[in-house]
């Protein structure tokens, strides 16, 4: 493995535990906000979840990045990979860091397609894929609005129309416990299943998968702790059957992604759903998560696509290129 190669493959283990600790805070958050679950069985069922997600759900989104681009001057291809994962990734954990939802999937596309353009058909790209996953960012989010609402009142239908309390109360964990692991499961496959897909340019899909699936769980244990208790009481104010409607309604919507290869954005999907739920009573928290996701729209694709230009002009200046 050259160094290029060994700079994607380091980096892209990098990104994994980001996105493992940033990302699984709402699945997580959900049981410790609730309590349904010992802390540590959140902790192991979410990890199960996200691992196997990773590893095995992650098959679908192989060409998602790595399968797009295509050159016959392969250190060509590398620079820009290395390049596009380094700036997505610095990016992603600073935008968190300050609070705006980002996506690596809005990172990734709009700095390749830059560079593509830059490269003067040294290299090719599939520019309808482009531009259909694009789209994609735009029409899950509001998919996942309508999804949770009619998750929300089939919820109600089965589990509020119980009239035995206890049994009510334990349909309640039920649901919540599914939304986790379904939101878990639906994070590795697809936010951690972008970077497999640029780390197979190093080394085989099976032990990108595997290694990559093992760093995301360590980014849960490790880095997700604040952000999950914070998200978590957010998202359980919508009541039980709400954030259990959230999650899953949006869950479904990034599944149905994911097993067409196609990289969405996990945060923003599932905010469709939780904003989905708010419309119960339109105010201020809505208008604020609106702004939110605005934000990470206009902000995340710039500032990935500046960083991913300097850093290809600093590599093919290194190479000599």
């Amino acid at each position: 493995m050259n160094t290029l190669l060994l700079l994607i493959f380091i980096v892209g283990l990098l990104a994994s535990f980001s996105v493992g600790g940033n990302n699984s805070a709402v699945a997580l958050g959900i049981l410790l906000s609730t309590n349904v679950l010992k802390r540590k069985h959140a902790y192991a069922i979410n990890a199960l979840s996200l691992f196997i997600g990773a590893f095995l759900g992650s098959y679908t989104m192989l060409n998602s990045v790595y399968g797009i681009v295509k050159s016959d001057q392969i250190i060509i291809l590398e620079i820009l990979l290395s390049s596009i994962l380094l700036a997505s990734t610095t990016t992603f954990y600073y935008l968190n860091k300050l609070g705006i939802p980002a996506s690596l999937s809005q990172m990734i596309y709009p700095s390749i397609a830059v560079l593509v353009l830059i490269s003067r058909g040294v290299i090719d790209f599939d520019w309808g894929k482009f531009w259909f996953t694009v789209g994609s960012w735009g029409v899950s989010p509001s998919i996942a609005i309508v999804t949770s609402l009619s998750m929300y009142f089939i919820l109600l239908k089965v589990i509020g129309n119980r009239r035995n309390f206890l049994k009510q109360i334990k349909y309640y964990k039920y649901s919540l416990i599914l939304a986790s692991i379904f939101t878990s499961y639906v994070t590795g496959a697809n936010a951690i299943g972008i970077i497999i897909s640029a780390g197979v340019i190093a080394e085989p899909y099976y032990i990108t998968a595997l290694t990559y699936a093992i760093a995301s769980v360590l980014g849960l244990y490790l880095s997700s702790k604040k952000a999950a208790i914070t998200v978590g009481f957010r998202v359980t104010r919508l009541g039980y059957i709400g954030a259990s409607s959230a999650l899953i309604g949006s869950d479904i919507i990034s599944e149905i992604f994911t097993i067409f290869g196609v990289p969405i954005s996990i945060t923003q999907t599932i905010m469709g759903g939780i904003i989905g739920l708010s419309f119960r009573s339109f105010g201020f928290d809505i208008k604020r998560q609106l702004l939110q996701i605005a934000r990470g729209w206009t902000v995340s694709p710039i500032l990935a696509i500046i960083v991913s230009l300097a850093t290809y002009g600093v590599l093919k200046s290194i190479l000599g290129l």
